[in-house]
């Protein structure tokens, strides 16, 4: 009952104070009209202190003490003293252990008009604190200088940082994969020029057993591939897919990663490994390709960017030295089956020899309605006669032809007869040749021309030049 000492105190004082007044006013000697009108005010002015003693007790209570100059020790201490008992802070009212006084040396606190007959015991057990009262601006101070003393850390901002920031900061779980293997899949070439600056190991494999150099491949980044070249990766270090890397690059565009890889010391007539993982299958999307790779043996790069109808990193892979004659060692197939199964004319010239930014210069058209063929040089009309195509059951295919390969005297592997001055069309089994021209379809699928004309057209035609057979 001690929190409540000062309301007692209070309403205790009061309360004898009118008991006196009454008792005084008992032995006036008024009329009995005029004292009991001084009862009533008398009653009245003992409620409105009584209401404002309660008042001022609440507000004691659980009021805040205001912000007017500091009052004298004696009334500041019950003010103390009551918000000690209302639990708030003790830090608020408690002074440090070197400014504290001991418990006997506490000091009793006196209420002002406080009568002789009023009990003191209610605060004998508190405390004068000696520092300032609470300061409400206390903790602005103290958060400001927290801020001044420990800036808050660095925090990415959407819209405002660059994403790359996020990534290099907030790193998610990545399993023990190495640091630098992260980068790469990032594509971020400026980190991982960073992490090789510091140190980190180019050829470091992952948990799965792949290397960096073989990520930075698949991912197609050509700045990293060279980073780690420089950095001493190896050239010839097998991935997740056991594969060389620059067989593993045949299989996307790339020209830059190619001249990376070779200029490293890659061979440029590597070949894929057998037999293939899944995981490089389901990189292949050829399905020609995808057949060599299960079925037959020595697939080489030069293969994989002729089946896909990768101009430009078969020309790259021919400039650096890759041979059109290596075929595969089962089905022994050669770059330029693999890009006329395709149909890749453009791509046949450059492996046939010609030069990727060179046009062709003759152009033979055969008519099959009409039987005839000619022959036009850079626009030029030079000759034309008649011609026999396949008969019913034989028909030769319409179509855009490159000459693949050229025989004065050749033999048919089908049919065992003569065919002079063959001419073959996409390394197929059909092509022009000296034979019978009947001015109608005679042949198995050929196309026929007088002896004459198929000597001069021989030595007209060179291998890589077009043929376009129409209706």
């Amino acid at each position: 009952m001690a929190n409540f000492s000062l309301l007692e105190s209070e309403v205790e004082l009061w309360f004898g104070l009118g008991c006196q007044f009454v008792a005084m006013s008992g032995n006036l000697k008024t009329s009995q009209k005029t004292n009991s009108l001084f009862k009533a005010i008398l009653q009245g002015c003992l409620m409105a202190a009584g209401a404002l003693s309660v008042l001022f007790a609440f507000c004691a209570l659980y009021g805040n003490e205001p912000t007017t100059p500091a009052k004298s020790r004696s009334v500041v201490a019950p003010m103390l003293g009551v918000r000690k008992m209302s639990g708030a802070p003790m830090d608020w009212v408690t002074p440090p252990k070197s400014e504290s006084k001991s418990s006997n040396e506490a000091s009793e606190i006196e209420l002002p008009n406080q009568g002789p007959d009023l009990p003191k015991a209610a605060f004998t057990d508190v405390k004068v604190a000696t520092k300032p009262v609470y300061d409400a601006s206390a903790p602005i101070l103290e958060k400001a200088a927290s801020f001044s003393a420990k800036p808050e850390a660095w925090a990415w901002t959407v819209f405002q940082d660059d994403v790359i920031e996020k990534f290099r900061t907030e790193l998610p779980e990545i399993g023990g994969l190495p640091l630098l293997h992260y980068a790469v899949l990032m594509d971020d070439d400026e980190w991982v020029n960073d992490l090789l600056a510091r140190g980190a190991d180019a050829n470091e494999p992952t948990p799965g057993g792949d290397t960096i150099l073989s990520t930075a491949v698949r991912v197609g980044s050509a700045k990293c591939v060279r980073a780690l070249l420089h950095s001493g990766a190896e050239v010839t270090q097998l991935g997740y897919e056991k594969q060389p890397p620059l067989a593993l690059a045949s299989l996307r565009r790339g020209v830059d990663i190619y001249r990376a890889l070779i200029a490293a010391g890659a061979d440029p007539n590597t070949r894929f490994n057998s037999p293939p993982t899944k995981a490089l299958m389901d990189r292949v999307t050829i399905k020609d390709l995808k057949n060599s790779l299960e079925d037959d043996r020595g697939v080489t790069p030069l293969i994989a960017c002729a089946s896909r109808g990768d101009v430009e990193g078969a020309a790259e892979l021919l400039r650096s030295g890759a041979s059109t004659s290596k075929c595969t060692t089962r089905y022994h197939r050669y770059p330029i089956n693999f890009a006329a199964e395709q149909g890749y004319l453009f791509l046949m010239r450059i492996i046939l020899g010609r030069q990727p930014e060179s046009e062709p210069e003759i152009l033979v058209t055969i008519d099959l309605s009409k039987q005839r063929v000619w022959v036009v040089k850079e626009g030029v009309l030079i000759d034309t006669c008649s011609v026999s195509t396949g008969r019913e059951g034989y028909n030769t295919p319409a179509g855009r032809y490159v000459i693949t390969d050229k025989h004065r005297s050749w033999t048919s592997t089908l049919y065992h007869c003569s065919m002079p001055f063959f001419m073959r069309l996409n390394c197929s089994a059909i092509g022009l040749h000296s034979g019978y021209v009947t001015g109608r379809p005679a042949s198995h699928g050929c196309i026929r021309l007088p002896y004459e004309k198929a000597q001069k057209f021989f030595g007209i035609c060179r291998v890589g030049d077009e043929v376009q057979i129409v209706h």
